[in-house]
């Protein structure tokens, strides 16, 4: 059996890269994608991504303590909690997305090592 020494390695490795240019666009069409589909999620606001109000059972003061904690303790939570998911995934598709556009193109304008 024949062991690679590190420059033949090397230089495997340099015939093997860079990536084809439709490997090398792959992302750019993946990230347009991602884009796309997040800002269709925000536009549409699709009615099955709706969630109810938090506050169900009403705001008036309880009697026990704990009860009382837990419906402050709601009232600081709900304005974190999204009013619609698709939202929320609409803009985590756009922000994945725009992440990966910039990372690929930012590597295309870096070029080949030693260039």
């Amino acid at each position: 059996m024949h062991k690679a020494t590190l420059p033949a390695l090397r230089d495997r490795l340099g015939d093997a890269l860079p990536a084809s240019r439709r490997d090398r666009l792959a992302p750019i069409v993946f990230a347009g994608g991602l884009l796309a589909i997040g800002a269709l999620l925000i536009k549409a606001k699709p009615r099955i991504g709706h969630v109810p109000q938090p506050k169900q059972f009403g705001d008036l003061p309880r009697r026990s303590r704990a009860r009382r904690a837990a419906l402050t303790t709601r009232d600081h939570v709900a304005p974190f909690a999204p009013t619609n998911v698709t939202d929320s995934l609409g803009r985590s598709l756009m922000l994945g997305g725009a992440a990966l556009l910039l990372t690929r193109l930012l590597d295309e304008a870096a070029g080949r090592d030693g260039k």
